[in-house]
């Protein structure tokens, strides 16, 4: 009986190695995959991080775009005030022979 109980514990042992070699299989795998995944989504996160960037310098250069051409009819509006304004003083010179 002895020797019969020696198999049986022998037995048992190598269930349970086999068992847990089997999860320890199992958890490595999922490690892997979870590794993999973080890599995916760090990579994801640096290209996003680039396109917004590149929006981002994009919008500002379209904004700085938007206030020159805002500009430009003021600076036109300015300079036809200034002619209108100073055209009848020079008749007024030129009459007046100044």
């Amino acid at each position: 009986m002895a020797a019969e109980e020696v198999l049986q514990t022998v037995d048992h042992y190598k269930t349970e190695i086999e068992r847990l070699t089997k999860e320890l299989t199992e958890t490595t795998h999922e490690k892997i995959q979870a590794a993999e995944y973080g890599l995916v989504v760090l990579e994801e996160k640096l290209t996003l991080k680039q396109q917004y960037d590149e929006l981002e310098a994009e919008y500002d250069s379209l904004k700085q775009e938007l206030e020159q051409l805002k500009e430009g009819p003021l600076l036109v509006k300015r300079r036809l005030k200034e002619s209108i304004v100073s055209s009848p003083k020079r008749k007024i010179a030129k009459e007046m022979n100044i």
